[in-house]
């Protein structure tokens, strides 16, 4: 199995002990992580479905952009992000709007020493989503640049987009962002160094495992075994246990059936023996099917 190709982060979960932050991805807690690759567009979609959808192109949307026209330039990026989600395939080999784009993003930079405003944030949110959208190598420098922002949420949507276009030589930067004092956005990086799987960052990864926030901790054991590290493996046995995940009472059983299914899936690419005997019990044991079945594809790897 490739575990290029296999899903396995987790779900986010603040720890009990950490206060929870406005700025964490309350719209994606408790899904399967690897999903909130897609999560900013169907956000975009679900936050802003009142906005009605003009059919201008692209090109029209970006040049409104760059107008420079105060709070109408993030609902033009809006509408270019969506327009981008539904047309990516035809986009994607676009040249001038590769560039017209990054130039755009680039231009709404804040100068140095100068903070950037909230509809500044959103707008550079939705560029940054466009780009990991279109997936173009040559965004890679731009948005690298643009983890600094200001807003957390932006810097989320810049990661993700990092992780979508797969650079591993992105990783690096990435894991400055470990040090962030937002959780979410601990997370989100932990979560896309795993992606990008660059062994050079391994060592930042390890040190993650003592993060204070759980969902941080669990992810960068899912992004250490993704790289075939067993640093985690504790982490992840540890997530098989049902009576371990019965203190997370905000996560509802279909989540804690995903969250376990994500470490065996995990233990499984490890082939980790000493989980094994855990793995057959949930083989055969468990009341959900769904863990069960991962548990028997899991056993398979062995």
């Amino acid at each position: 199995m490739d575990a290029k190709d296999t899903p396995v982060s987790i779900p986010p979960q603040e720890d009990l002990t950490e206060v929870r932050k406005p700025t964490s991805l309350l719209v994606a807690q408790f899904f399967l992580f690897p999903l909130i690759i897609i999560a900013f567009g169907i956000g975009i979609f679900i936050l802003f479905g009142s906005i009605a959808f003009d059919q201008k192109s692209a090109e029209e949307y970006l040049a409104e952009v760059r107008q420079r026209d105060g709070s109408r330039r993030w609902q033009a990026a809006f509408e270019f992000a969506n327009v981008v989600t539904a047309h990516r395939d035809d986009l994607q080999h676009d040249p001038a709007l590769a560039r017209t784009l990054e130039d755009t993003y680039r231009s709404a930079m804040p100068a140095e020493g100068v903070e950037g405003t909230e509809e500044a944030w959103r707008l550079r949110q939705y560029l940054a989503f466009s780009m990991g959208e279109l997936g173009n190598p040559e965004f890679v420098p731009a948005l690298i640049e643009g983890l600094w922002d200001g807003a957390p949420e932006t810097q989320m949507a810049t990661l993700v987009s990092l992780g979508k276009i797969g650079d591993p030589g992105a990783a690096p930067h990435v894991a400055r962002l470990l040090t962030s004092e937002d959780s979410g956005v601990r997370m989100t990086a932990v979560y896309v160094l795993g992606v990008l799987e660059n062994p050079e960052t391994l060592r930042d990864l390890r040190v993650a495992l003592n993060d204070s926030a759980v969902d941080v901790r669990w992810n960068a054991a899912m992004a250490l075994a993704r790289m075939d590290d067993r640093s985690g493996a504790d982490i992840l046995i540890q997530l098989t246990d049902r009576s371990y995940l019965v203190q997370f009472t905000e996560m509802s059983e279909a989540q804690k059936n995903q969250t376990i299914i994500n470490a065996v899936t995990c233990l499984g690419l490890l082939k980790l023996e000493r989980a094994r005997e855990q793995i057959v019990a949930l083989s055969t044991g468990d009341p959900s099917i769904t863990v069960r079945s991962a548990a028997l594809a899991a056993l398979e790897s062995f």
